[in-house]
């Protein structure tokens, strides 16, 4: 007994569609580092101490894949600033030790 016309055949692209949307979640879910990060863009340029009201750093864990440094400015708003910036290192630095 054979298949009607076209039953059987939608089994394939629709694998292939399957897969192709899978991939691309996954490659959403990479290029971000997770769902969770909370920085999106990243700044360089040097900010003076004076401006910081606090100062948030998130490690690399579970929610995100990257470390996180961000700066909350006096009078408001806050910075996401690039960790491998030569004056950030710098500060990280300058609190590892106190």
């Amino acid at each position: 007994m054979r298949a009607p016309a076209g039953v059987g055949t939608g089994a394939p692209v629709l694998l292939w569609l399957l897969l192709c949307y899978l991939l691309s979640f996954s490659a959403i879910l990479e290029v971000n580092g997770n769902l969770n990060c909370r920085c999106i863009k990243t700044a360089s340029d040097y900010i003076s101490p004076k401006r910081y009201e606090s100062i948030e750093i998130r490690p690399v864990g579970s929610t995100c894949r990257r470390t996180e440094i961000i700066i909350k400015l006096k009078p408001a708003g806050k910075v996401c600033v690039n960790p491998e910036a030569p004056w950030v290192k710098k500060l990280l630095k300058r609190i590892a030790s106190t």
